[in-house]
């Protein structure tokens, strides 16, 4: 057990912009729960969730402690758990009340308490092993980046994601938007931007696609790196996200993948394969459309423009 300091918790918490909603989902509690220890109404508990409340906050768990406490003794069990069994206030306690003609002694009820037990162990694998978070871990999230992009205009970023539960599972999704970029805007709108990640607390069901763009300095000339991981609401290790992890600058649009400075058949209809019936204006698909109808184009540094070949 741990001793924290609800104050710093808090504090840390509004400082990040961070919700009571996002702190609860992390650490898999109820936003009830992160009330009562901001409040010190639980300044004690298990530091399995002092662990995981100091990752949902971004800083070490010495940092949200109670200085003048430490780490705290298993007598405070009680502190963050109001359904936990106490001794009866009357002084009789459990061991007073069974001391004499236990019930379980008695003739038949022996075999009832296992048929309960039985049932009750039924209930749970049923729960545990068909809920929706049981499947959460088998959810997947890849990255599709075009390998180049024009320094100065928006490159979309794709996030895939599988999801192979008929149900509907909750998520936290983040992205580290890469060094020398800048964030520009997401699909559907992200949960927040916070110390340079993009994170989405959201539910998904079967396959969805995310979405953003970011954009460079057009005089940047390198390469950007990607990197970014899933969370669910079963307690499991945040994953790493699968798929791209770098594009470099070119005078290609980002669609045009083989850069033969034309979009083919096969790659329009890669990016209507991503978006499906969405049509986020950031991608300026109307643009892409003109450059496949046409017979090519050039990027034309000066004008930092598309110039379509008829």
């Amino acid at each position: 057990m741990v001793k924290i300091d609800g104050t710093k918790v808090r504090a840390i918490r509004e400082q990040k912009g961070l919700t009571q909603l996002y702190v609860a989902t992390v650490v898999e509690v109820t936003t009830d729960t992160v009330s009562r220890w901001e409040n010190k109404r639980y300044p004690t508990i298990k530091k399995e969730n002092g662990l995981r409340l100091a990752e949902a906050l971004e800083v070490e768990l010495s940092e949200i402690l109670d200085a003048a406490a430490g780490v705290a003794s298993t007598e405070n069990d009680a502190s963050e758990s109001a359904d936990q069994t106490h001794p009866s206030q009357d002084g009789n306690s459990a061991e007073g009340i069974f001391a004499t003609d236990p019930w379980y002694h008695r003739p038949g009820h022996l075999s009832i308490f296992v048929v309960i037990a039985a049932l009750v162990g039924g209930v749970w694998a049923a729960l545990h092993y068909l809920s929706p978070e049981a499947s959460i871990s088998e959810t997947t999230v890849t990255r599709v980046v075009s390998p180049h992009f024009i320094p100065g205009k928006p490159l979309p970023v794709f996030l895939k994601i599988a999801n192979p539960s008929p149900e509907a599972v909750s998520i936290i999704l983040k992205e580290e938007v890469p060094d020398d970029s800048t964030f520009t805007a997401a699909f559907p709108s992200s949960s927040g931007i916070i110390a340079g990640t993009v994170k989405w607390l959201t539910k998904v069901t079967g396959s969805e696609l995310f979405y953003y763009t970011i954009t460079t300095d057009p005089s940047f000339n390198g390469t950007l790196s990607f990197a970014g991981s899933v969370r669910g609401s079963n307690g499991s290790q945040p994953a790493e996200i699968l798929g791209d992890v770098s594009t470099r600058t070119s005078l290609h649009h980002w669609a045009d993948i083989d850069g033969d400075n034309r979009i083919s058949d096969e790659e329009i209809l890669r990016v209507y394969d991503l978006v499906a019936n969405e049509t986020p204006s950031a991608l300026d698909l109307d643009l892409l459309e003109e450059m496949w109808l046409g017979e090519g184009y050039q990027w034309q540094p000066e004008q930092r423009q598309f110039s379509i070949l008829p």
